[in-house]
């Protein structure tokens, strides 16, 4: 579980931004969106506003980053610009130090990690938080090349395994190389890797087929959906047939059945064929017999007609809508955390407005934070709490970040209309120009 996310020079965000998912207690709407388990109780969901420009998706990025950085041990060196592009360009002396602190839950121990990101040093802490309430106990802290604690056995091994990897995060480190002998270095690696997913605009899930096709619960939870939010898609099937029989019905795979043909690995097939992001279908081997999956769906026709259409007769929304379902999936029912960039793209406010209302009302121990355009969504009567509600603004090109919290909100206010209104800010603002009667 996420309990807060603090960023400095990072993009947009010039100044320290810090977002978190605590809940007002002197709010009783929604108490199903809270998780009151832990020690401390913490939101399940977060919707962040803002105009175009105004740094939502750079906050999604911002997150995407460290988890890269953490995840992946050539994450920095593989960047395609550098690590200048990311630094904040809009000051006249631009700071060259990327900061981020996350403090999180996982496996029922609270931990604080922070992170210095330099083109010549990395400066990284993980440390078990005290909530605020007593002081947090150092895991490890690092600088450079150096372990500055705990006292290490093995310094000499950690120094020269660092100057080896100056660039790489010393918890990915730790996860190939253990030499931190701690559980807790592990503990908060595996919540990067394991509990967190970033979904973009562009994100698209290569072996989407076989993950339903293999994990039946998230078949039947994406049906689930389907079937309440009114897609006219009585159900989703995968379906399996030998490679031979297939080609026989499908003469214009002639490319296909070429490069499966010469493929030399031809007794371990795994091949996913995409066309325009949709996943058409995957081509794997199965007892040395070549076979393909496709995902087909039972579309209800005139009079109660049905008939089975493959995801190429799809529209763009139902297919982002499939592309969400194992995220949504997860953070329900595996305490996943996850982040999504534009989650009403390609979709009707209206689905993303059941769907959020069918994520708030199932019990489950994950958390979703999204940016949204969807002003339908600003409900605090039907949908979300204003402790749930946040906005970005641009200030002399610096993304601030506020709550909407930060305001005396009444519960019988229409915070949508006050949203319209610039109540709140985060909305764009239109500067007229002597120009303009002429347009």
């Amino acid at each position: 579980m996420l309990l807060r996310f603090v960023i400095r020079n990072f993009l947009s965000f010039y100044e320290t931004t810090s977002f978190d998912m605590f809940p007002n207690n002197k709010r009783k709407k929604f108490a199903d969106h809270i998780y009151t388990e832990g020690k401390i109780p913490l939101l399940k969901l977060a919707a962040i506003y803002g105009a175009n420009g105004s740094g939502k998706s750079n906050f999604i990025k911002a997150f995407d980053f460290l988890r890269g950085f953490v995840t992946k041990g050539d994450y920095l060196s593989s960047l395609e610009f550098g690590l200048d592009e990311y630094f904040f360009q809009l000051a006249a002396k631009p700071s060259e130090v990327i900061f981020f602190q996350v403090e999180f839950l996982y496996s029922k121990e609270y931990y604080f990690y922070e992170v210095d990101i330099r083109k010549n040093e990395i400066s990284e802490k993980l440390s078990l938080s005290g909530l605020g309430k007593k002081e947090n106990i150092v895991v490890f802290e690092r600088k450079g090349t150096e372990i500055i604690s705990p006292s290490l056995l093995m310094r000499t091994a950690a120094r020269q395994l660092l100057s080896q990897n100056p660039h790489t995060s010393l918890l990915y480190l730790n996860n190939q190389f253990p030499i931190l002998n701690s559980e807790d270095a592990q503990n908060a690696y595996k919540w990067f890797n394991e509990q967190t997913e970033v979904i973009t605009i562009n994100s698209i899930v290569p072996r989407l087929i076989q993950l339903l096709n293999n994990d039946k619960k998230i078949l039947k939870f994406t049906n689930q959906v389907f079937s309440e939010i009114g897609l006219g898609i009585k159900s989703l099937d995968v379906k399996t047939t030998s490679f031979d029989d297939w080609i026989k019905h499908n003469k214009n795979a002639d490319e296909l059945e070429r490069i499966v043909n010469n493929d030399t690995s031809s007794d371990n097939l795994n091949i996913a064929r995409m066309q325009n992001n949709r996943n058409i279908l995957d081509i794997s081997t199965q007892n040395a017999e070549r076979r393909v999956t496709e995902l087909l769906f039972n579309q209800i026709g005139q009079e109660g007609y049905n008939k089975q259409m493959n995801i190429r007769a799809q529209s763009d929304g139902t297919v982002r809508l499939l592309l969400l379902m194992p995220a949504l999936h997860d953070a329900l029912y595996k305490g996943k955390i996850i982040f999504i960039d534009e989650i009403d793209n390609s979709i009707h406010t209206a689905l993303i407005y059941n769907l959020l209302h069918l994520y708030g009302v199932t019990q489950g121990n994950g958390q979703l934070i999204f940016t949204t355009h969807s002003t339908i969504l600003l409900n605090q009567q039907k949908l979300l709490r204003p402790d749930e509600i946040w906005f970005t603004e641009k200030e002399e090109g610096n993304s601030l970040m506020y709550s909407l919290n930060d305001y005396k909100i009444h519960h019988t206010i229409d915070i949508e209309r006050g949203y319209l209104d610039g109540r709140y800010g985060g909305v764009p603002i239109f500067h007229k120009t002597d120009d303009a009667d002429e347009l």
